[in-house]
């Protein structure tokens, strides 16, 4: 009697389970993932966490709750923003860890610092030195203050944060 109400319950739950809305995040691969599209950024990201449709042209929209318009693909994008809230435009993110987590990768502010060139980049990191971009074997990184140096290489801040 025990492993019938077992089995009950067993193909109860996996019903339910069957039945139920699949999440945009279980449905989908993940747009930064599959697609040259998305934009590095610092650590806090703003969470998007919804079903997007990415069309020919590279452009990415929220999917809604109906298909993708024909030639689209539909994605989950966990990090974005709607820029273009009447098209329903999204830019997707892909947060990166911040340079100043990483030891001996961040330097103190100088005092006095006036620079105004300095730019909130991804940068990828060999130990601890950095280049802007992100095509290269090392470790990708966010500087929210970084200045590049005569040699090609970043300089990142600490203890200043670009809005």
């Amino acid at each position: 009697m025990t492993n019938k109400i077992t089995l009950i319950a067993a193909a109860a739950t996996g019903l339910v389970l069957a039945l139920a809305p699949a999440a945009a995040d279980a449905e989908y691969r993940d747009l930064c993932d599959s697609s040259k599209v998305c934009e590095y950024t610092g650590p806090n990201a703003p969470l998007l966490n919804a079903a997007v449709c990415l069309d020919p042209a590279g452009q990415v929209r929220l999917k809604g709750s109906t298909a993708c318009p024909q030639g689209s693909v539909p994605f989950h994008a966990r990090y974005g923003e709607v820029y273009e809230p009447t098209q329903q435009l999204v830019v997707a993110y892909i947060p990166l860890e911040s340079a100043c987590s990483v030891p001996e990768i961040c330097q103190e502010l100088p005092d006095g610092y006036t620079d105004n060139t300095s730019t909130a980049q991804n940068i990828c990191c060999i130990g601890a030195v950095c280049w802007p971009g992100s095509d290269c074997g090392g470790t990708l990184l966010w500087c929210d203050d970084g200045v590049c140096n005569e040699d090609g290489t970043v300089t990142c801040f600490e203890g200043m944060e670009i809005p």
